[in-house]
């Protein structure tokens, strides 16, 4: 009789263990699935901030593109009043921040998104030479009196 209690209690504990051991599994499984859901509903936040956010970079540069083709319209006008000589060195540096232009347009609507990373780094190194652009055209003037002094 003790052997059969003490065999029905270690059978009845054992199970017990089991059962608890199972229901850890499940509760384990069931917290890995929901990481794996929130893990990918970051990913996709994180994916549609990124894109929102060259959305709206790439509207900005398509205004200050739109700037800098009336500023080199601006500077076209003005060259004609000049001497050949001096209108012939314009056009050529007018043309080449023409190009620039041109190519950073084509350079923002070629990008691909891949990561935050690149992203930032890509923004970073366009802005600086977005900048440079700029400033090339408002001192197109002013750089080109004293370069030929």
């Amino acid at each position: 009789m003790k052997t059969s209690i003490f065999l029905i209690t270690t059978i009845t504990i054992m199970f017990a263990f089991t059962a608890l051991s199972c229901d850890r599994s499940a509760n384990k499984m069931e917290r890995a699935q929901t990481d794996v859901i929130e893990a990918e509903r970051d990913i996709n936040i994180a994916q549609a901030e990124i894109e929102a956010d060259v959305r709206i970079y790439r509207q900005k540069i398509a205004d200050d593109i739109r700037e800098n083709n009336v500023a080199i319209a601006d500077i076209k006008r003005e060259i004609q009043n000049e001497e050949p000589e001096s209108r012939a060195a314009h056009e050529v540096r007018i043309a080449e921040l023409e190009r620039s232009n041109s190519d950073h347009k084509q350079r923002i609507d070629n990008y691909s998104i891949t990561n935050r990373d690149s992203w930032d780094s890509f923004k970073k190194s366009f802005s600086s030479s977005m900048d440079d652009l700029g400033n090339s055209l408002n001192n197109f003037f002013s750089r080109s009196t004293t370069s030929s002094n």
